[in-house]
């Protein structure tokens, strides 16, 4: 039946990172790390593009969660607004 919700394994998938505290401690210590280590001259359009989404607090899986919610218009205008 094509009304029939099919189960979206991925719209429920954790990141390990975020099952694992230590492995998330030792992340966060590498990003603080890399923080330092950056060159503020050098950063790209995409790297300014990824601070601003990391600072919103966005990454791939909350992103395709966010577009498959709702309806298809909610769904298209989620993923023109990107």
């Amino acid at each position: 039946n094509e009304n029939e919700v099919l189960p979206r394994p991925e719209e429920e998938r954790i990141t390990e990172a975020e099952k694992n505290k230590r492995l998330q401690k030792q992340l966060e210590e590498l990003k603080a790390d890399l923080a330092d280590a950056k060159e503020p001259e050098k950063m790209t359009k995409n790297d300014e593009l990824h601070q601003e989404n990391v600072r919103q607090g966005r990454d791939k899986y909350k992103t395709l969660k966010n577009i498959c919610k709702g309806d298809v218009q909610r769904r298209i205008d989620e993923f023109r607004s990107m």
